[in-house]
């Protein structure tokens, strides 16, 4: 592979996911699919992650623990690591991060409190880290997406997260922590 080759990890599970990653390929990027294991040592040039593959809502009362890790704990807990472990391989400057999330915390989806305490608190994630990373000229965006979106997984959709990655991965970008709304105009923030 050449120097000059645009790198890009898309990690993340589930039909958004595949579609993404086949999308960053076709805009002539080399596309590496991760979980946990980041073990690459190319730089790379765009990340995009999809932590939440789907949406379930469930009574909170009722919802047993190992579910909630599951759908709150687990989702912030790859985020987290993936930016810990990515940190190292972003090209310095021009580097970019968006994280794919659904707008469930932003406009609150009875039944969905844990995935909507794990999109919030990525969210929130995302824009300390964008804050910390601005200085090394890597910026770090979060996409919101509605909840049929996210389920759905067509071809528009993976067009727009792509498009907003694609545009966010190079210098003259210089956009970062916020959160840009895909969601079909469902969230006024």
């Amino acid at each position: 592979m050449s120097g000059d080759e645009r790198r890009a990890i898309v990690a993340g599970e589930g039909p958004l996911a595949g579609a993404v990653a086949a999308a960053i390929a076709k805009a002539g990027f080399a596309v590496e699919r991760a979980g946990r294991d980041l073990s690459g040592t190319e730089a790379v040039d765009l990340v995009v992650a999809l932590p939440i593959a789907d949406i379930r809502t469930d009574d909170l009362a009722t919802l047993a623990e190992d579910a909630w890790i599951d759908l709150a704990e687990r989702p912030m807990d790859d985020v987290r690591h993936l930016l810990a472990t990515v940190s190292a391989r972003m090209r310095e400057p021009g580097g970019a991060l968006l994280i794919a999330l659904p707008n469930i915390g932003m406009i609150g989806v009875a039944g969905t409190a844990a995935q909507a305490m794990a999109a919030e608190g990525i969210r929130t994630l995302a824009k300390a880290v964008a804050k910390a990373w601005r200085a090394r000229g890597l910026r770090v965006n979060c996409a919101m997406l509605s909840a049929a979106q996210l389920v759905t997984a067509d071809d528009e959709v993976a067009r727009e997260i792509v498009g907003i990655a694609i545009a966010s991965a190079g210098a003259d970008f210089a956009a970062t922590g916020n959160s840009i709304l895909i969601d079909g105009e469902q969230t006024s923030v």
